[in-house]
């Protein structure tokens, strides 16, 4: 499982868990765009702008753009969509 309080090397899949189920982050890179100010721990999701999953992370910010959730493949738009409520959730480290 991802730690997110620990440095991150990208590319690679990132595992993680959201609401009990496996979530593998796909595709993953720097998000250097804007975002929100809210203060969130490691692993906290700090934003879905334009359909980015960002995810606060040791090294700055994450996004991914491909996501595997409960072993179904579909991109950040598809999984945003379907979890509305992601932002400031913290997936677990």
């Amino acid at each position: 499982m991802t730690d997110f309080s620990m440095a991150l090397v990208l590319p690679n899949d990132l595992l993680t868990y959201y609401q009990g189920k496996p979530l593998v982050l796909k595709d993953c890179y720097w998000y250097e765009g804007p975002i929100t100010l809210q203060a969130l721990p490691y692993g906290g999701i700090q934003s879905v702008f334009h359909y980015h999953l960002i995810i606060y992370t040791k090294n700055g910010f994450l996004a991914c753009d491909c996501v595997e959730y409960d072993g179904i493949t579909m991109s950040s738009k598809e999984f945003i969509e379907r979890h509305p409520n992601l932002v400031n959730q913290v997936l677990p480290n």
